[in-house]
């Protein structure tokens, strides 16, 4: 078979909500076209979907190593990598270390990183705003939080922001007092 109709019937099992199989179909079209940056990049794509981010980061990576002048595909690893910051930073907020600021200060590095590579993520500017509450700059945190207010959210998300942010003013208003 040629990579087209692999392609083909990855984009069938999309349409039928099988992305396993999906996936499967990409590995396909990349056993005959390994060097296609397309093929990597909609492999990507569905991997992320599918929350297997490692693979979609592998697959971004490829894509944007084939094809560097393609900015789609620098933009969509680039989201991706700030996810997995994302993801790094919110386990060491999680995390049970005795030392919080040290946690807290890795995270900041990690969120503020985040934020460079995607910069309209709402998760990395609430979660920037949660480390630098724990680290007591709530001016800092108020303002990461005004950040994730000014991008597209839904109403969940909105509401959340709410209560986070009031948490934080209470804090800000007691340590102030």
């Amino acid at each position: 078979m040629k990579a087209k109709q692999y392609l083909s019937e990855a984009y069938r099992s999309i349409y039928e909500n099988d992305f396993e199989q999906a996936l499967y179909w990409f590995e396909q079209a990349l056993i005959v076209e390994p060097d296609n940056a397309d093929i990597h990049y909609r492999h990507s794509i569905t991997s992320a979907r599918s929350n297997c981010l490692d693979k979609a980061l592998t697959h971004a990576r490829l894509a944007a190593t084939l094809a560097p002048d393609h900015e789609e595909y620098m933009l969509h690893f680039d989201r991706l990598r700030a996810k997995e910051l994302l993801g790094i930073a919110r386990r060491h907020l999680e995390g049970k270390t005795e030392d919080k600021t040290n946690r807290s200060e890795q995270a900041v590095r990690l969120l503020e990183r985040a934020g460079e590579l995607d910069p309209l993520s709402v998760g990395v500017q609430a979660w920037l705003a949660i480390a630098y509450g724990e680290m007591g700059r709530y001016d800092a945190s108020l303002s990461a939080l005004r950040e994730a207010y000014a991008l597209p959210q839904d109403e969940v998300v909105t509401r959340q922001l709410a209560e986070l942010e009031q948490q934080l003013e209470n804090k800000l208003n007691q340590s102030s007092s």
